[in-house]
């Protein structure tokens, strides 16, 4: 197609003016009828081409847009498009231990591990711990670097490989910058407070065989605690006014720092106390996200640098080096909620279990009224405690990540060119977790006896000998420092994901042309591995520690692909794109998977598209090989109610095990009835299993081009994904109902190793990992109009970016239950980005609006009103909320700029979204992928350029 078409045209105002808008400094040049036009390479394809369209849609957010809202990491502008969404940000992973402070990106919300992300068209390396997932980590890729971000809206498995289900982010770095570049930034909220600056130092050279480019930065963002914001310093809950409304209210935890003791008096009454024996009133509770963290705080220290050089007429070398060091520190959440009887003596630890009522530990005032209930061990009771004398659980993280590679281009001829380039990276997590107690030093200072002159003092003699103190549990501040740091246990692990590519390609065109001109092509080959290693802490592995138990996760995999690609042009008014590549897995085997997209143009202002792929996502190192760690999620026995005459599978392999059938034949109505504390006390583990298969997915959208006059131009794209065999960790209540609904003659009592079953007949553990679970179906249309024109002596821009969603539905495989999540929080019906912009000589000043449509938190009723244990009413409608971006800038001669600006000029308060709902994140009291947590904020900064 001829370069300057008016489509080439409306793509061109396209790429100038951004998927979210951006204001335009240039002109637009196009080449003239004749003039030998380089071919570039698009995202969406390996061909290269003198237009600028595909058959799928591509969205492009240019470098200027960056600079417009002050961002300091890419994520803040990728996850605003309407296609994004934040998978892990910094508000959304505070509560997590292996996750927090990571910034990942999800197209279409079909998740961080289905979106590919480039860097010049390359893969890079996760930045995730392997034991939790994998994606890669926006921190470690700095804003100066980036020339602008190409979003493909449409599957790519065949041209990219595993991963591109959703789409692909290809980040296009800034090869040949030229000169010497400085920018300063700082910002602070309209509170005072969430500070944030970055310093960095971008040079590059450029000359006739080459060009070098490399930055250097720092950047920091204070972050915020929960109790900074009103909406999050109290842990909140609805619960229902004298209307029956939905209002909110403080929920309390009933760990309280002065311990509560729980118990059935000889009437049957439940008592709770204090655990100094006296009333336990309701002001004694505990609000935990005095604790919390709203944003966790980031530090980013990186560097990065480009060499290109010609060798010699033919061949061309070309390496890129990126490396990011962040840190989250003093990210924190409440004090350890410790269960003493369940947490401290559990059977597997010590036989004896429980501390005796006699314990000189206990207070008189406790004793009496335990012993008047006939109480002779505090394992007869529920006695908790917060331990706020350790301080809060602190999680400290830092991550390294490092990538090089290393290629070269061949002009094999005119026409022929060939590529090979070897890439490897490695992202390390060291991590430490504060505010944990040593659960078997717990147990030696909880066992207390009196020496000859009545002090305290712990029973064992030789944990005496290693600095054992009495750990006095009973009552507010009565756990010494000693005791603390005789028990404390210093949590660590680490982590390391590593990726090594090597790839080598031939293109060029075919001696074959058809009537609209050559044929295009290319055929290569890709060799990638995987490795990943997570290693808990030691007293983590065993269960010593209050954490939750966690087994290393250790593996690999890698894949040999064979890929090829053709662009017809069969008229010069319809062309045709084919794609396919051959994927060899090292555990789930070979896969095939292609791209077929049409362009046709019935008038010169105006193209057609239509585009088909599948997909696949092969499983990672997490969904392989993620370690097994301890979960104490709800399960439901379906053996629990189960008679001697009920008849059936489930039944009938209940009977077949000996100590239920003894429990249904001692009980009066001939059933198998559980305790209150069995039902809720069945643990188990959650991990990665070897039998997990890829994912497999098949998309298409068609949509138009349409440059409507010289100024204006509209692109329309309806797409709809189909995801079969979706990874997702199987409920341990599935677990179950499968293997008890199995034929009795095959039935195995321990569901292959999975089920444990105490004497009594109940169930103590039961595990679960990774499996093809789900099917996800999703459609929508996205729709952007851009518009420019001369007003007053300047130039002025515009850009609209709408994605309407139609479904969004996950099908279970099993029970082929469904449900539509489209109009849920997180996934809007209607979510917009409109910019306007406006230049004049030096000065230029930008306008944003972001729009997130109504919503609901949820379209079934799985959230609650915990005041009446329904789902709830009035609260469960979210309006929809804009927020107002503002940037003022003034160019100083050619070599310096200044900005000032404002992100949600209006302080917008985000919607409250509190426990018990569906999309509340834990301590933030409201989503933070959907909604600004921070409030008001104004920064400022220079750029200067020699």
């Amino acid at each position: 197609m001829k370069n300057n078409s008016a489509i080439t045209k409306a793509i061109r105002l396209a790429l100038l003016a951004g998927a979210t808008g951006t204001a335009m400094t240039a002109p637009i040049a196009m080449a003239a009828e004749g003039d030998e036009v380089e071919r570039i390479e698009v995202t969406g394809s390996r061909i290269k081409r003198t237009d600028l369209e595909t058959p799928v849609p591509v969205t492009v957010i240019d470098r200027s847009q960056m600079d417009a809202i002050g961002a300091l990491n890419v994520a803040d502008v990728l996850n605003s498009s309407p296609v994004a969404i934040a998978g892990s940000d910094q508000s959304n992973t505070s509560f997590s231990t292996t996750s927090v402070g990571l910034n990942t990106t999800s197209l279409r919300n079909l998740g961080e591990e289905r979106t590919l992300v480039l860097v010049n068209g390359r893969r890079f390396v996760s930045g995730i711990a392997p034991s939790s997932g994998y994606a890669v980590d926006l921190n470690s890729i700095p804003t100066s670097i980036i020339e602008r971000i190409e979003i493909l809206k449409s599957a790519s498995s065949a041209v990219y490989g595993s991963d591109a289900v959703a789409g692909v982010v290809n980040i296009i770095t800034r090869n040949e910058f030229e000169g010497v570049e400085l920018d300063s930034q700082y910002g602070i909220s309209a509170a005072g407070d969430r500070g944030t600056w970055e310093i960095n130092l971008t040079a590059g050279k450029s000359w006739d065989s080459g060009n070098a480019y490399a930055t250097f930065g720092f950047d920091d963002d204070e972050g915020l605690k929960s109790s900074d914001r009103d909406f999050s310093a109290q842990d909140l809950a609805y619960y229902a006014d004298e209307n029956g409304n939905d209002v909110s209210g403080p929920l309390y935890s009933s760990y309280p720092p002065q311990g509560r003791v729980s118990f059935s008096n000889n009437d049957g009454e439940t008592i709770s106390l204090n655990a100094d024996g006296t009333e336990f009133m309701a002001d004694g509770k505990f609000n935990r996200a005095a604790y919390r963290q709203l944003v966790s705080p980031l530090q980013r220290r990186y560097a990065a640098a480009g060499l290109t050089q010609e060798l010699s007429d033919t061949v061309r070398f070309f390496s890129e080096f990126n490396y990011n060091n962040s840190k989250t520190k003093g990210s924190t959440i409440e004090p350890t909620p410790l269960d003493v009887n369940e947490g401290v003596f559990l059977q597997d630890r010590n036989g004896t279990g429980g501390i005796d009522i006699n314990s000189p530990l206990i207070p008189e005032m406790l004793r009496s009224q335990l012993q008047a209930a006939g109480i002779t061990n505090m394992n007869e009771t529920e006695f908790v405690r917060r331990l706020v004398e350790f301080g809060p659980r602190s999680t400290d993280v830092r991550r390294d990540t490092i990538r090089m590679l290393a290629g070269f281009d061949w002009e094999l001829s005119d026409s022929w060119t060939a590529n090979a380039y070897y890439s490897w990276g490695k992202t390390d997590q060291w991590q430490d977790n504060g505010g944990q107690l040593n659960i078997e030093r717990a147990l030696n200072a909880l066992d207390v006896v009196e020496d000859d002159e009545g002090n305290l003092i712990c029973a064992d003699e030789h944990a005496r000998l290693q600095g054992c103190v009495p750990l006095n549990l009973f009552g507010a501040g009565t756990v010494s420092q000693k005791a603390v740091d005789y028990t404390r246990s210093p949590a660590k692990a680490t982590g390391q994901a590593e990726q090594e590519i090597f790839a080598a390609s031939v293109a060029g065109y075919l001696p074959v042309e058809l009537p609209g001109g050559e044929i295009g092509s290319v055929v290569g080959y890709e060799y990638r591995i995987e490795r990943g290693s997570y290693q808990p802490g030691d007293l983590a592995q065993t269960g010593s520690s209050s954490t939750n138990r966690a087994q290393p996760t250790d593996g690999q995999f890698y894949t040999n692909d064979l890929f090829g690609e053709l662009a017809l042009p069969v008229l010069d008014t319809l062309s045709v794109n084919l794609a396919a590549r051959y994927s060899d897995h090292s555990v789930v085997g070979g896969n095939v998977t292609w791209n077929a997209g049409v362009e046709y143009s019935p008038i010169e202002s105006l193209k057609l598209r239509a585009s088909a792929a599948t997909a696949i996502r092969t499983p990672n190192i997490a969904d392989l090989y993620g370690g097994r760690g301890e979960t104490f999620a709800s399960v439901s026995d379906p053996c629990s109610g189960v008679s001697l005459t009920d008849t059936g599978s489930i039944a009938e392999n209940c009977r077949a095990n000996p100590a239920i059938l003894a429990r249904m034949q001692a009980h009066p109505d001939g059933i198998f009835e559980l305790t209150q504390a069995e039902l809720q006390g069945t643990g188990g583990t959650i991990g990665g299993s070897e039998l997990v298969q890829e994912e497999e997915a098949e998309t298409y959208s068609v949509g138009l081009i349409w440059q409507i006059i010289d100024d204006i131009s509209l692109t329309v794209d309806y797409y709809d994904i189909s995801i079969d065999n979706a990874i997702a960790s199987t409920g341990r209540t599935t677990v179950l109902r499968r293997c008890y609904e199995s034929d009795p003659s095959q039935f195995d009592p321990t569901c292959q190793g999975q089920v444990v079953r105490n004497g009594d007949g109940a169930l103590t553990e039961v595990d679960t990992g990774t499996a093809n679970e789900n099917q996800i179906d999703t459609n929508g249309v996205d729709v952007e109009i851009t518009y420019s024109t001369e007003l007053f002596g300047g130039d002025f821009n515009s850009s609209i970016a709408y994605a309407w969603l139609g479904e969004y539905v996950r099908t279970s495989i099993e029970s082929a239950d469904s449900v539509d999540y489209a109009g849920e929080v997180v996934y809007p019906e209607n979510r917009a980005v409109m910019n306007l912009g406006y230049r004049l000589n030096q000065f230029d000043v930008s306008w944003r609006m972001r729009f997130w449509g109504s919503v609901v938190d949820s379209k079934d009723g799985d959230n609650l009103n915990l005041g009446t244990g329904l789902p709830l009413t009035n609260a469960n409608h979210i309006d929809a909320v804009t927020y107002h971006d503002l940037n003022f800038g003034y160019e100083f001669m050619d070599s310096a700029r200044a900005f000032l600006g404002v992100r949600n000029v209006f302080d917008k308060t985000p919607p409250l979204l509190p426990q018990a709902t569906n999309y509340g994140g834990t301590g933030i009291n409201t989503a933070s992928e959907a909604y600004d947590v921070t409030g008001r904020y104004f920064y400022a900064g220079v750029s200067l350029k020699f």
